[in-house]
């Protein structure tokens, strides 16, 4: 198989899991929720009480969509044989890790409060109580590292691919 035909092969693949991880990522995220009675006080856990949670909610939806967009991108810059047409699917990645880092990281922050709380400010760990909506999150957020990680192999196949040479063996 010919070196431009294995990256074809790779971009379209990585941008599928893309899709697929982002997408899992967004729906583990809105469908966190659990309700539970403490000393018969009701608490309730929801990802929108979280705008660490909302926000990387928000982008892995965002993640999901323009990675499939991207998909159709790329079937168009392949045929095109064009080398500049890989340095927007560069950049388009670079942004989108960058966002789905920034997700990550935010509801990084805000899972390890729940999950061990913080003795200095007086917040008492949460996920004793809420497993089943830490878990959720959890899963949510190891999903939109991946997702990040995709988008991040798809920028260094791009940037491979934008070069002249690549295109010289075609």
């Amino acid at each position: 198989m010919k070196p431009h035909k294995i990256s074809h092969v790779a971009q379209v693949l990585l941008r599928i899991f893309a899709v697929v991880a982002s997408a899992i990522s967004a729906w583990l995220m809105i469908t966190a929720k659990q309700d539970i009675v403490v000393l018969g006080i009701p608490i309730s856990a929801k990802y929108s009480y979280s705008p660490a949670f909302k926000f990387t909610a928000i982008v892995n939806v965002v993640g999901s969509a323009l990675a499939l967009l991207s998909l159709c991108v790329n079937c168009i810059a392949m045929r095109q044989g064009n080398p500049t047409n890989y340095v927007f699917l560069f950049m388009h990645d670079l942004v989108m890790m960058s966002l789905l880092l920034g997700g990550s990281a935010a509801a990084t922050a805000i899972g390890y409060i729940g999950k061990h709380g913080d003795r200095h400010a007086g917040w008492l760990p949460i996920c004793d109580q809420l497993s089943s909506f830490c878990n959720r999150v959890f899963t949510a957020v190891i999903l939109s590292y991946a997702s990040a990680a995709f988008f991040l192999f798809l920028a260094i196949i791009s940037v491979t691919a934008s070069r002249p040479s690549h295109f010289s063996s075609m």
